[in-house]
């Protein structure tokens, strides 16, 4: 009994040594993420529309190979005819647009994030889905969106009473590393 005791000790000793290394180094998922070859992307886009034009994100990761693995996309996107919205506030959804796929990218902003910057992109997301919100040219448009993503990531971003491409070209600029 007793010489099982005086191994076991040293072995719980080791487990617990290794326990506290690791949380003293600071593991976390980009450990795992540099070791597998996976990387994490967030675009601010920009493209026309009938009106002024549209803002929205697409957030992805790839794998090794650089194959995209998992995307994201979301915009605010207002639900009644925008032309309201330049009066009054219309109801507005954050989602993927059919036109976002379809019509060309006319301006981009591609940052590459950490595997935590990543999650906690998602759950900004997230958490602005399952709130309401009111759609209106000034008081808050696509580019207010971003402004909220962008913020979540610590980045420098221009004033929201911009064309979407001029706004995503000025987040750009801001932030270039």
């Amino acid at each position: 009994m007793e010489q099982r005791l005086r191994v076991a000790s040293p072995v719980r000793a080791l487990i617990f040594a290794a326990a506290g290394w690791l949380l003293a180094v600071g593991f976390n998922g980009d450990a795992f993420a540099q070791q597998s070859g996976e990387r994490y992307f967030i675009d601010f886009r920009a493209r026309n529309s009938a009106h002024i034009g549209h803002t929205y994100l697409i957030y992805f990761r790839v794998n090794a190979s650089g194959h995209v693995v998992e995307e994201h996309h979301a915009g605010l996107i207002p639900e009644e005819d925008v032309w309201n919205g330049v009066f009054s506030p219309v109801r507005a959804a954050i989602r993927k647009y059919k036109d976002d796929e379809r019509m060309p990218t006319t301006m981009l902003y591609r940052r590459q994030l950490s595997a935590a910057e990543f999650d906690r992109v998602g759950r900004a997301v997230r958490m602005l889905k399952a709130s309401e919100h009111r759609w209106h040219l000034i008081f808050y448009n696509c580019n207010d969106f971003a402004i909220e993503i962008a913020e979540t990531l610590g980045l420098w971003r221009p004033p929201s009473l911009l064309p979407p491409s001029v706004w995503v070209g000025m987040l750009r600029t801001l932030n270039e590393r």
